[in-house]
């Protein structure tokens, strides 16, 4: 009798625990409560003090920039959606590929004129070590109106790019890359305290830094000939690689080829690159679209440019067929600052509206320019350099005198 009673007791109390197991949790006691609802508040707090703490970290990017620029928010809110994974807009790292211009882009280009035209004329007219041509000379004086005048005859780019690599011809890579270092050196003639290795756009750094930070790759893509180009991004940008530096092209050979084609010669030790004085293409307009997909292979998510030259590059980001993209045009709006040119400008900013670009004002949008104490110089006035150790009457077209008298 006790002993089936023991047994029925046992099978209850194992019932009584097995439903114990299946039913409800029990209720937590008052402390764990409390300990839960804090629990929620905190956690807020910190997600709240993490954006803080990174909305702090990007404006230190932006110390140059205007506080209440459009730009600055229109770029930040983009770079937040296409880094974060939960957003339909996520950019994977491989492919957060930038692509900018280089003159009036990230470097001025009214000192008074591009880096690689200034270059020119001094190779052609001051360098006594050169001989140049009549149709050199003749170049060189179409130049020095165009720096009066800001009016670019048709055709005169690749006129200047070939004859740029036409002057520097049997010069080593590395020779090319020191004299242009050297050339870097010297003052920027319209500016006070600024000297032309330094003539970048301070915002625009930054702008680049703070991409690089997300994990951007960025790449400069110029018409500027590629072995000037390579020699003078470092002083604004050193730690990037000479292969995201794309300038225009020239034909490069070894020192020891001779007439042979580069199929029919090895390389040998002793051997140097050395500039044969032809150039492949000017690197503009289409020709950039066909350089990125040729060299870089991804199409860019961002493009940053100044001139019709860039509106290209800035039509194949914005329109990137898998991800969403954004192009960034600088306009030369500042007169103060910077020897601006307001109808450029107007016509920049209606491109612009046309195309769906983003437009970076130098006036309304930067706190400043090339950096602290850089201020233009009212007083320059433009003197020609035609006197220089090289220079001779030489005979002109039609239309090559018309741009002299213009200038004139």
């Amino acid at each position: 009798m006790k002993a089936g009673f023991r047994k029925f007791a046992a099978a209850l109390l194992a019932g009584t625990l097995a439903l114990s197991a299946c039913g409800p949790a029990p209720a937590p006691a008052p402390k764990e409560e409390a300990a839960v609802e804090e629990a929620a508040p905190a956690a807020e707090a910190e997600a709240t003090a993490e954006e803080a703490t990174t909305e702090a970290e990007s404006d230190e990017y932006f110390k140059s920039w205007a506080d209440d620029s459009k730009v600055v928010e229109q770029v930040k809110a983009y770079v937040e959606d296409v880094t974060n994974p939960d957003s339909e807009n996520f950019i994977p790292v491989e492919d957060r590929i930038v692509t900018a211009d280089f003159d009036g882009t990230l470097y001025g280009e009214l000192d008074p004129i591009y880096f690689d035209w200034a270059i020119v004329i001094h190779r052609l007219l001051w360098d006594s070590t050169y001989t140049p041509t009549d149709d050199q000379v003749e170049l060189a004086h179409i130049i020095e109106a165009i720096e009066q005048t800001r009016v670019f005859p048709d055709g005169l780019d690749v006129r200047h790019a070939s004859t740029l690599v036409k002057s520097f011809e049997g010069m080593t890579v590395e020779e090319e890359t020191e004299y242009a270092k050297e050339f870097a050196e010297t003052p920027a003639k319209k500016f006070k305290n600024l000297v032309r290795k330094d003539a970048y756009y301070v915002p625009m750094r930054e702008l680049v830094d703070y991409l690089e930070a997300n994990d951007f790759k960025f790449y400069v893509v110029s018409g500027t000939d590629r072995v000037l180009l390579r020699s003078l991004v470092p002083f604004g940008f050193p730690e990037l690689p000479a292969s995201q530096i794309i300038g225009s092209p020239m034909q490069i050979n070894a020192s020891g080829q001779g007439e042979k084609d580069g199929l029919e010669y090895m390389w040998v030790p002793g051997d140097e690159t050395v500039n044969v004085g032809e150039l492949w293409y000017k690197n503009l307009k289409m020709n950039k679209v066909s350089t990125i997909a040729n060299e870089i292979g991804q199409v860019p998510v961002i493009a940053m440019g100044n001139s019709g030259g860039d509106a290209a590059m800035l039509n194949y980001a914005v329109t990137n067929p898998k991800y969403k993209g954004l192009s960034l045009f600088v306009l030369c709006d500042d007169t103060e600052r910077d020897w601006g040119e307001l109808d450029k400008a107007e016509s920049g900013a209606k491109l612009a509206e046309e195309n769906g670009w983003i437009t970076v004002s130098e006036k309304d949008d930067w706190k400043t320019i090339y950096g602290e104490g850089v201020e233009i110089d009212k007083d320059w006035v433009w003197t020609s350099e035609i006197d220089g150790p090289n220079a001779r009457e030489v005979a002109f077209d039609d239309a090559e005198a018309e741009t002299l008298d213009a200038a004139a």
